[in-house]
């Protein structure tokens, strides 16, 4: 076994720590610079506290080290076994972790910033109360990841299956999260916005309460969703998919709804002014008493609408064409019909769209 004063003169010859046993080498507290640590075991590792700059691990055994409140700056750990690793009160910035093993590893209350994993194993992995600042996690194993209380702040975690994840109050803000999994999943006050959740299925979530504002919900899924009361103004909903959802009271005021099908969807008291429809399919969608005012329904189709007591105030129906539709005392001022010139205007548009 190697100390520290050996491990200087390495780094004075320029030398990487190479091939070692490290043993119960005690590196607590201590400040460890530009250093290059390869094929070498060091279980256990106590680094907590340390201030670790520019330190490079390569294939090294690093199984149940303590990184508890250590500071990480421009380190990179490729190919190590960190299985059980402890990083509670951590802070990471510019770290690079690439095939790396780290299950069951604890990074309670760390704070993670442009920082990157690639192709490591993270199953069962605690991040909760955890902070990740545009740190980005691709082709990673996430089974049993804990992130309840974690804040994701433009990190990237794309086409992330969350199902038997630990979510509860997690706060991702402009986060990528495209393609991701949270079919069934109980999502009950969730906050995800301003994220990137194209193609995202929500399959039987209970997102009721949830603040999705301004998200990317484009081709997102929502079949046997519920949404009650949640929260989605100036979100982006091209093309999404709605199949027997209940979203009673939901705020989606500027939201674009362009292209969106919705069949078998509770509106009922949604608050969406200003929100666009424009080329939406609905079917047995009610909305009574919802607040539609200065919306836009151009050239939507529906059937078996309920718009009783609904405000429409302003609103454009441009081209619209919806059958058996219930308008008994909906406020209607002002609103707009089909305008002839516009139409005509369209109508090369229009035959390009047709199948």
């Amino acid at each position: 076994m190697i100390g520290w004063d050996d491990i200087a003169q390495l780094q004075r010859l320029g030398r990487p720590v190479h091939g070692v046993d490290l043993g119960a080498l005690d590196g607590s507290g201590r400040a460890i610079d530009n250093l290059v640590v390869n094929r070498t075991t060091w279980r256990g590792a106590a680094l907590r506290g340390a201030r670790l700059q520019h330190v490079t691990f390569v294939d090294c055994d690093l199984r149940e080290a303590d990184l508890r409140e250590a500071t990480l700056e421009g380190c990179s750990f490729t190919r190590c076994r960190l299985d059980g690793s402890r990083w509670e009160k951590a802070s990471l910035q510019q770290a690079a972790l690439a095939l790396c093993d780290l299950p069951a590893s604890l990074w309670s209350q760390a704070s993670l910033a442009l920082s990157a994993f690639t192709q490591v194993d993270l199953k069962g992995a605690r991040f909760d109360q955890a902070t990740l600042y545009r740190t980005v996690a691709t082709q990673c194993e996430l089974g049993g990841l804990v992130l309840a209380g974690a804040t994701l702040t433009q990190a990237v975690i794309p086409g992330i299956d969350a199902r038997g994840m630990d979510v509860a109050g997690l706060i991702a803000q402009a986060a990528v999260l495209q393609g991701a999994r949270f079919d069934g999943m109980d999502l009950r006050g969730i906050v995800l916005q301003r994220c990137l959740l194209e193609g995202a299925d929500f399959t039987g979530a209970r997102l009721d309460g949830a603040d999705l504002r301004e998200a990317n919900l484009r081709k997102a899924v929502f079949a046997g969703t519920s949404l009650r009361e949640a929260r989605m103004d100036n979100a982006l909903l091209l093309e999404s998919q709605w199949s027997e959802v209940d979203a009673t009271g939901l705020a989606c005021e500027g939201a674009l709804f362009q292209s969106a099908v919705l069949r078998k969807v509770s509106l009922n008291g949604a608050r969406a002014t200003g929100s666009v429809w424009d080329h939406a399919q609905l079917a047995d969608v009610d909305a009574g008493a919802a607040v539609f005012a200065y919306a836009r329904f151009d050239h939507a189709t529906g059937a078996r609408l309920r718009f009783a007591g609904a405000r429409l105030d302003y609103a454009s129906f441009h081209h619209t064409r919806f059958v058996d539709a219930d308008l008994r005392g909906a406020h209607t001022h002002r609103v707009r019909g089909t305008s002839p010139q516009r139409l005509a205007a369209e109508a090369r548009a229009l035959a390009l769209e047709m199948p």
